[in-house]
């Protein structure tokens, strides 16, 4: 491998985000020139030990610049002497357009309305590297040589730290807070703040900063979301709609299905499972306890004292006065009030006939008598 004694790196030419660049040769001299951009910072690994480390500038590598490789490899001084290691440029500006979200959704509860819904999240951060030497350490297997590393192919480890946050701090939060999916827009601030907080401590064990974490959606999948809001506007017609519509539909189901042979059966055929049967049961029973209604008894009014009676009482349960009754007229069909001898409508006689020939009493309205046969 040729020895290179002029060290640079100036960035992606198409202008891509970095974060790291591992230089292609190993091999290199005293006296060699090391030049480090603003932003950057040169890191000398060796042995899997993070070395010596140079800021921005140019620096002509001598023993005096490298202590820490030199007492490592006891370098010799004077001439161009060759030696190997490898010198990684770090990135010390800020990225701060790194994307993340969910890469599946996420079962979570609305805890307002008890639904589970599959949840889904995405939104940007932005990192800068604060320890170079615990940074290359921790993600030296993830860099070929001479090559330029994306960010996300870096960072892809934190994805699964990012999900597993994200399910855990939301579901905490909107238990507090008691909210809903659908009010879950108006604190996505309020979750971004909680979400770097839980995620500051780790990468800081990278040598990273976390300088924002941006939540941009939080939702559950589009008809989940129609699912929970459709449930909201039930419950908003008042307590019990929704279970007066689950039997309405259930009932409707039957009546589509009238082979079923029992309620059970019928459950099982509606997809319901051998648990809803005890369901219809109940629905069924409420249906009949709300068909089951007594028609109120007739009343009578007292006609000293006004009092309500039942119209079979004989006398006012408030005064003791006898209550006024009504018999049928045999004539023409008519209420009349007891005690009259004469139809108040068609204006024949109430009284009993008596047999001229026997003397047996008659109802009113015969015409021959029920004891001889003789016409009346």
């Amino acid at each position: 491998m040729a020895i290179i004694d002029r060290i640079k790196y100036d960035g992606n030419s198409n202008g891509s985000q970095w974060l790291i660049y591992k230089c292609p040769s190993e091999q290199f001299v005293l006296g060699s020139q090391l030049i480090v951009n603003q932003g950057q910072e040169a890191l000398f690994f060796k042995g899997g030990e993070a070395l010596d480390l140079f800021g921005p500038g140019t620096h002509t590598l001598s023993t005096g610049n490298l202590p820490i490789l030199n007492k490592l490899v006891n370098l010799p001084f004077g001439g161009k002497t060759p030696f190997s290691a490898e010198i990684y440029y770090i990135n010390k500006t800020a990225n701060l357009d790194m994307k993340w979200g969910t890469s599946t959704p996420i079962p979570l509860e609305d805890p307002k309305y008890g639904l589970i819904l599959n949840v889904g999240a995405r939104g940007q951060y932005g990192i800068t590297i604060t320890d170079s030497r615990l940074f290359v350490s921790k993600i030296i297997g993830a860099v070929p040589n001479g090559t330029t590393t994306n960010p996300m192919l870096v960072l892809r480890y934190f994805n699964g730290l990012i999900n597993s946050k994200i399910k855990s701090v939301t579901a905490a939060y909107m238990i507090q807070k008691q909210i809903s999916f659908l009010e879950i827009s108006q604190f996505l601030s309020e979750l971004s703040a909680a979400f770097q907080e839980a995620l500051n401590e780790e990468f800081e064990r990278f040598g990273i900063e976390l300088v924002n974490f941006y939540c941009e959606s939080i939702a559950p999948k589009p008809e989940e979301y129609e699912k929970l809001r459709g449930y909201k506007e039930e419950l908003a017609l008042g307590e019990g709609f929704y279970q007066q519509r689950r039997s309405l539909d259930i009932l409707e189901k039957l009546a589509e299905n009238p082979s079923s042979g029992s309620i059970a059966n019928a459950g099982i055929g509606l997809g319901m499972g051998l648990g809803a049967a005890g369901q219809f049961g109940n629905v069924f029973s409420g249906i009949g306890q709300n068909m089951n209604v007594t028609k109120p008894d007739a009343q009578i009014t007292c006609p000293k004292c006004g009092a309500q009676n039942n119209s079979t009482m004989k006398f006012c349960g408030s005064c003791g006065s006898k209550l006024a009754t009504t018999i049928i007229c045999p004539h023409c069909g008519k209420e009349v009030p007891d005690g009259m001898k004469f139809c108040g409508e068609c204006g024949k006689p109430l009284s009993a006939s008596k047999c001229p020939s026997c003397g047996f009493e008659n109802k009113p309205g015969m015409k021959f008598c029920g004891n001889c046969g003789e016409k009346l």
